[in-house]
């Protein structure tokens, strides 16, 4: 089951806590978009991008409706200014190399890209901390993130269609890296072996049956440190109630491939089978 909370929105909570507003209000946080936004994003022009140039003090903008020359104008014109950009329905641009020449940028989110199939150049984005790529449907490769020289979370995978894949995580290995997400359909190496040589990383979130039950015990065993939604035999979750349309029966997520959502009820002695199994892997792979 994939069960996904955008670190993003965490983040805002904690520094990024900017107040979204239309064109007129003086806060911390712009959204630009085309008049006639639809569902698409729409089709963003540059008269509407120089809305921008009003609110100099701004950090942190929300822009829908890039094409590739717009995107280029707007990075080029205004992104030394920003530390914070949410690309939001900007499925057109396909070249976002121009990311790199902003030393202090701070955080990426991106929603939704149908062209994009390499990362950009990482390494002069000194102050780059965080990067969330959500819905691209051709980047299924991560390598140059090690360039980055401060990331410290990335989040990859799907906020739509649970279609995103990507080759390895290996990539990660010798960085800084501290928080990754996967929760996309597929990770086609399934490799997780280099995850205890990786001592900066602290929390490591996937789908709860993205990995074999052997592999989270394992991985359970060798990082007693690290942290994660599934990291462990199982999480309680609330099924939802076909009677009532809500979620409001107690029920629990089996971690591992092919493994059940049950409801608590009636399943007292299964779910207990699961832990007691879970917990003799660990168990076992502690002592190898």
């Amino acid at each position: 089951m994939n069960v996904h909370v955008s670190y993003f929105d965490e983040l805002e909570k904690q520094e990024w806590n900017y107040p979204s507003y239309e064109d007129g209000a003086k806060e911390t946080q712009l959204i630009l978009c085309p008049p006639d936004a639809d569902v698409s994003g729409g089709k963003i022009q540059i008269r509407d991008i120089d809305k921008l140039a009003n609110y100099p003090e701004v950090k942190s903008v929300t822009i829908l409706g890039l094409r590739q020359d717009t995107f280029e104008y707007f990075i080029q014109t205004y992104g030394k200014q920003l530390r914070y950009i949410k690309f939001f329905k900007n499925k057109a641009v396909e070249d976002w190399s121009l990311l790199g020449t902003l030393p202090e940028l701070e955080c990426v989110y991106w929603f939704h890209n149908q062209r994009i199939t390499k990362l950009w150049d990482m390494s002069q984005n000194h102050a780059l901390r965080a990067v969330e790529l959500n819905d691209f449907t051709r980047l299924h490769d991560l390598s140059g993130v090690e360039k980055a020289p401060a990331l410290e979370w990335f989040g990859f995978g799907d906020a739509v269609c649970y279609t995103s894949e990507l080759e390895s995580l290996k990539p990660f290995i010798n960085t800084k890296i501290k928080r990754i997400d996967f929760y996309g359909n597929k990770i086609r190496d399934m490799d997780i072996s280099f995850i205890p040589d990786m001592p900066n990383l602290e929390v490591f979130n996937f789908p709860s049956n993205h990995y074999t039950t052997e592999q989270v015990a394992w991985l359970v065993a060798k990082c007693p440190n690290l942290k994660g939604r599934f990291l462990k035999s199982h999480t309680e979750h609330m099924r939802w109630n076909d009677q009532t349309n809500e979620p409001d029966i107690p029920g629990v997520i089996i971690v591992g491939k092919r493994k059940p959502m049950l409801a608590i009820e009636g399943n007292e002695k299964k779910i207990a089978n699961y832990i007691a199994k879970f917990e003799k892997l660990v168990e076992q792979y502690r002592k190898e």
